[in-house]
């Protein structure tokens, strides 16, 4: 049986101590949210939420902005809630990026590549 991992179409790595900033693209936020990014792919995001944050539901639209590590360009980018789970203390909340450019798309997969490479 083919696991989860061997069907996504892009490579998630995992991410330690960064985090991303949420905002509600429909205005429900008046401030951002600081979470911590699980992991990313060239098209997404799995982030932790606090469970009293933002009620967060698939469908629902939002402005991301963070800096990946070892880089100092700020990606911003609007993003949809494709998945959420619910844990006793924290939302999950899986998101597909939208309206990234080019540049920004590339950045992500090197990092990724990079990021993959066993290390010597």
């Amino acid at each position: 049986m083919e696991s989860e991992q061997d069907r996504r179409r892009y490579p998630r790595v995992s991410l330690n101590h960064v985090t991303v900033e949420v905002y509600s693209n429909l205005g429900q936020l008046t401030s951002p949210e600081f979470c911590f990014i699980i992991n990313v792919s060239e098209n997404g995001m799995l982030f932790k939420a606090e469970l009293q944050g933002s009620g967060y539901e698939a469908g629902l639209l939002l402005r991301l902005t963070f800096v990946l590590p070892d880089h100092n360009i700020v990606i911003r980018t609007d993003a949809i809630v494709i998945h959420v789970r619910v844990t006793e203390l924290s939302q999950y909340v899986g998101v597909q990026f939208k309206n990234l450019s080019l540049a920004e798309v590339t950045l992500i997969r090197d990092f990724i590549s990079k990021s993959a490479e066993p290390s010597d």
